[in-house]
């Protein structure tokens, strides 16, 4: 008789258990979805301006982020407006939660003048909005005639 109602409490604690790891797995599963919890791409500035720089050389500069979201970050493209604009992004392409990286960028001043503003497109995996863009901008300078 007590095998029967030992038995009976083994299966009844075993489903408990059951039923409270599956449980613990989908909460788990739903806290890194990208659906219900997105990565966030944040950056510590998303305007840099130089000031006054000379016509000539060209400028270096870099948007250091975060991904303060969730779930796992990918950065799908990166792309300046302009010719005038390289970027140099980190090799990786995927951000933990807390994780941060830096889109390095330069900028060729040779014959222009004045103030310029140039963006450039950052393109993630966040389902609602998927795309970022950061600018820069310099008033350049031409020296004087010679």
């Amino acid at each position: 008789m007590n095998t029967g109602k030992t038995g009976k409490i083994l299966f009844l604690v075993f489903g408990v258990l059951l039923v409270g790891a599956f449980s613990a797995f989908l909460v788990n599963k739903n806290l890194h979805d990208p659906k219900t919890h997105p990565p966030v791409i944040s950056f510590k500035e998303e305007k840099i301006n130089f000031g006054d720089v000379p016509q000539g050389p060209q400028v270096n500069g870099e948007f250091e982020f975060t991904n303060t979201g969730q779930s796992v970050l990918v950065i799908k493209k990166i792309q300046p407006a302009c010719g005038c604009t390289g970027v140099v992004a980190d090799e990786k392409k995927e951000y933990q939660p807390g994780e941060t990286g830096k889109i390095k960028f330069t900028f060729n001043t040779e014959g222009r003048s004045g103030v310029n503003e140039k963006t450039i497109t950052i393109e993630t995996n966040h389902p609602v909005q998927p795309t970022k863009v950061v600018s820069f901008s310099a008033n350049i300078i031409v020296p004087p005639a010679k």
